[in-house]
């Protein structure tokens, strides 16, 4: 039984099932069941369960989850799910197939206590993830079985270099809505700006709404009003960093007013001599000029706290360990207002 078990089976389990049911068939016992029970340790579980099913094994012994002894066991959502992927049109009479990814996610957070792993098949978080542009996940591929669709869920997007233009521009009419400024050429120049930021050795995410704005504004786009909208929901701090806004909203406040207005808005020229001018040369430089137009998000001519905010909050949350407002700046400026900037540059 051990050397079956460790030897024989990943292999020949199909082969065995065949075999017996040959026999059984011989011996005349044509309706009989032929129920199998496997369990996992070397990965292969599901394919030697699915081996004997194509080989004469009439039903499976599982649960709808994969939660077992040892390792677990080949579950019951998972065959049911690969047979519909195969075709068989049978087992959808018999159960409410849709209905099984709820069911299986379910019945592992009461046996468990906690959440199915998030790369479990069928039923993960992630099992639904479209990752990469090939044609098993890339939504533009029309072929195939589309278990987002079967089960009436949408698909999530995840970016990456592998990411096509077709799945970050589905990505962005996901998060933010549809716009005119979304379209594949922008998502062209995003695919192009990761891969970019990868050479740079730049660490950057881009599944979050704040990372894909960043990402949308690096490559060229404009930030719409209803993007920072969007996103501040997600732009958590911590409370030191938040301190820290604190005192550089201390800092923009005393030079709010000097044009006759306190209206949370800065002149260019203010925001300029206030916080940009370590990191550009001179005010009138064509170069200042266009990166205080990448700033101002709603064309209105000045600088809003909002506006500033968004990217001092970014800052924030991608770089928690700055020690003091000079760093938080720093980050802001270097790692998100400059690369936004130098795309306003090239236009």
């Amino acid at each position: 039984k051990q050397w079956y078990q460790r030897r024989v089976a990943i292999t020949a389990g199909g082969a065995w099932t065949r075999a017996v049911r040959k026999e059984m068939t011989r011996r005349g016992w044509e309706d009989g069941h032929f129920i199998i029970h496997v369990h996992e340790q070397w990965g292969l579980g599901h394919s030697t369960q699915l081996s004997c099913l194509a080989n004469g094994a009439t039903g499976i012994w599982a649960g709808l989850c994969s939660e077992g002894a040892a390792l677990g066991h080949s579950d019951s959502t998972t065959m049911i799910m690969n047979m519909i992927r195969l075709g068989n049109t049978a087992v959808q009479k018999q159960y409410n197939c849709k209905a099984l990814r709820k069911a299986a996610r379910n019945i592992t957070k009461i046996t468990t206590e906690v959440k199915a792993f998030g790369r479990t098949p069928i039923y993960g978080d992630r099992a639904l993830d479209l990752v990469f542009g090939f044609i098993f996940s890339d939504p533009t591929a029309k072929s195939g079985f589309d278990m987002c669709e079967f089960f009436g869920l949408e698909p999530t997007v995840r970016i990456s270099t592998m990411a096509s233009p077709e799945m970050i521009l589905l990505k962005l009419n996901n998060v933010f809505g549809e716009s005119d400024q979304f379209n594949l050429e922008i998502a062209a120049k995003m695919k192009e700006q990761i891969l970019k930021n990868a050479a740079d050795e730049r660490k950057e995410e881009y599944n979050s709404k704040v990372g894909l704005a960043l990402l949308f504004d690096q490559a060229g786009g404009k930030m719409t009003p209803e993007m920072v909208d969007a996103v501040e929901s997600e732009m958590k701090t911590s409370a030191f960093v938040d301190t820290l806004i604190a005192e550089i909203k201390e800092e923009w406040d005393e030079w709010d007013g000097r044009d006759g207005e306190v209206d949370n808005k800065l002149s260019f020229i203010h925001f300029y001599n206030g916080f940009m001018a370590p990191y550009f040369g001179c005010y009138r430089c064509e170069d200042s000029q266009k990166g205080l137009q990448c700033l101002d998000m709603d064309n209105d001519g000045g600088i809003d706290w909002e506006e500033f905010k968004f990217y001092l909050k970014w800052a924030g949350r991608e770089y928690s360990n700055v020690k003091n407002k000079k760093e938080l700046l720093d980050k802001t400026f270097r790692k998100g207002l400059i690369p936004a900037m130098k795309d306003e540059l090239l236009k």
